[in-house]
């Protein structure tokens, strides 16, 4: 599990040494990396420190990584199991205006940034507290906040449309966890499929091997308020179902009112059996395998991906999408199945691809992935990757579909995706801040030749 967590904030200036003065007022608990590597290369190269620290110009220019802003200064802190970035970026802004006169006056603005980026290996939201609370007394006034999810691919893709994903109630989390079993599913579909099913015949709609815990199976069913029992009415002449009625105790009643068989026998006298029938809650979650996009829904956001980032069961462009969701800026594509995922529905998500373009397709198949569509998808990526050449981002892992085969790999499938994508988004900021412990080459060699040594060679 990984997580990605910014915070920044903006400030008049920065004070002299503030990285360096930060680090000696944090506790032990805090190790800092970036300074412990300059000063061991400085040792080991025997040049001073300063050609690691030196700026991006000049004889002791650091190494050339790119980066988002003009970080003028940067660390990173160990604490504990959570890794902290910190990036102090300065820039010169200049604004053009019309005086009084008419004149076009230039100002400029220097504008001062604190950044931090917390790389979380779980679920819960990190206790920096303290961290932050040190932070504000090097950088007197500082207000952190957390950068607005903008979600732009997302409504690139929506194109107006409303999100309507809302979050599932507990019994919907209940139901779709009773319905992730094989064999639960099965008879809640059964029972669906045939209007009403004899108690008796239960057992049939299962594997054999499952059906020592039937009455375990059914007894789920109705707890999770998916299956209602009634007592269906059989004529003893003619085996037909003759009527249905909520309990044995109102055929009395209709007894009474002169209700009869077609055989003329009262209804009481008539066999009795019970049977199970779904409810209209049963039919929402198994039309559309919408149990299925529950459980992916609440992984998404146990993992921390926001509601405002997932849309679920939409249609955009002319095409049913089961999940789509924009994780730390990348746009994942859900493509759910509750059957093997064959050669056809290979062609149809290749066209959803096709049209959406996301960073990260995946499919979620609760049996697999069949050898012809995977065939299929590796022939494809010979053309992905020659596209993928001239993207302006890289791709998350080799950028291929990713399978996620069988409900016991559902929970992992999704983590691993999530911290793939994490990791891809914290990689900029990480780089950003180890360009500091890292002189430019063609610099520390010059640094290097100008070294006085105690020995002369002969």
């Amino acid at each position: 599990m990984l997580r990605r967590i910014n915070r920044w904030a903006r400030v008049k200036s920065h004070p002299a040494d503030a990285v360096s003065t930060l680090t000696s007022k944090l506790p032990a608990t805090y190790q800092p990396i970036i300074r412990p590597l300059i000063e061991r290369q400085s040792e080991l190269f025997g040049v001073p420190e300063s050609a690691f620290t030196g700026g991006d110009s000049g004889p002791h220019a650091r190494s050339s990584f790119p980066t988002e802003e003009d970080v003028v200064d940067a660390e990173i802190y160990a604490f504990g199991s959570v890794l902290i970035i910190l990036c102090v970026s300065e820039a010169l802004r200049l604004s053009h205006e019309r005086n009084d006169e008419g004149e076009i006056v230039t100002t400029e603005e220097k504008d001062c940034r604190v950044r931090l980026t917390y790389a979380v290996p779980f679920v819960e939201d990190p206790d920096v507290a303290e961290f932050e609370r040190i932070i504000a007394e090097v950088w007197r006034g500082i207000e952190f906040r957390d950068p607005p999810s903008r979600s732009r691919r997302l409504r690139e893709m929506a194109q107006g449309k409303p999100n309507t994903t809302r979050l599932p109630t507990d019994g919907e989390l209940d139901a779709a966890e009773a319905l992730s079993d094989k064999s639960v599913r099965r008879l809640a579909i059964a029972i669906k499929s045939s209007s009403g099913l004899l108690l008796s015949d239960a057992p049939k709609q299962i594997p054999p091997k499952e059906r020592g815990r039937i009455d375990a199976i059914v007894q789920l069913l109705i707890d999770k308020e998916l299956v209602d029992t009634e007592i269906v009415v059989i004529c003893r002449d003619s085996s037909a179902q003759v009527n249905r009625v909520a309990t044995a105790d109102v055929l009395n009643g209709l007894d009474e009112q002169g209700v009869r068989c077609a055989c003329g026998r009262p209804l009481s006298e008539e066999k009795h059996e019970k049977a199970l029938s779904v409810t209209d809650f049963a039919r929402s979650m198994l039309d559309g395998s919408a149990w299925l996009s529950v459980l992916v829904l609440r992984h998404l956001l146990n993992f921390g991906v926001p509601i405002h980032s997932i849309r679920m069961e939409q249609e955009y462009s002319g095409e049913e999408v089961d999940c789509v969701a924009e994780i730390y800026g990348r746009l994942v594509l859900f493509e759910l199945k509750d059957k093997e995922f064959n050669l056809g529905n290979a062609y149809s998500f290749g066209a959803k691809v096709g049209i959406f373009r996301p960073d990260v397709p995946v499919i979620v198949t609760t049996e697999k992935v069949g050898a012809d569509a995977r065939d299929h998808f590796a022939r494809s990526a010979v053309a992905d990757r020659r596209s993928r050449r001239y993207a302006t981002e890289g791709p998350v892992g080799d950028g291929g579909i990713k399978f996620i085969e069988g409900l016991d790999s559902l929970k992992a499938g999704i983590e691993g995706i999530i911290t793939e994508i994490a990791g891809a988004a914290l990689a900029p900021q990480l780089r950003s801040a180890l360009s500091f412990s890292s002189a430019h080459p063609a610099a520390l060699l010059a640094a290097w030749a100008g070294v006085e040594r105690s020995s002369t060679p002969e």
